[in-house]
């Protein structure tokens, strides 16, 4: 079952950048099980990755704690051809909360 708060998250970074894949690589709970912050790897089709990482930061109003990535898919996929980069651990470790159809 998915956590409330990622959901709202996730349908915020949808509304605000329209990605093709996000992906949660760290999170982090409290003893009782809440989830109390993510971090997120957002790949957007084109465009300028900062300016779509500033807006997600300065727009976003979440109901937890997150940092976020951002990657254009051009990005994503030369940096996925080093299998030691950052970007290789976030495809290896990481879940896909969302995919773009």
């Amino acid at each position: 079952v998915m956590d409330p708060k990622l959901l709202a998250l996730w349908d915020e970074v949808v509304r605000l950048v329209s990605p093709l894949r996000i992906i949660v690589f760290s999170r982090k709970q409290t003893l009782d099980g809440t989830l109390a912050s993510v971090k997120l790897a957002v790949i957007i089709g084109a465009g300028d990755p900062h300016a779509a990482e500033h807006r997600l930061y300065m727009e976003l109003e979440a109901d937890i704690p997150f940092d976020v990535v951002v990657y254009t898919a051009q990005e994503w996929e030369q940096r996925l051809r080093d299998p030691l980069s950052f970007a290789a651990r976030i495809r290896d470790t990481g879940v896909v909360l969302y995919a773009a159809e």
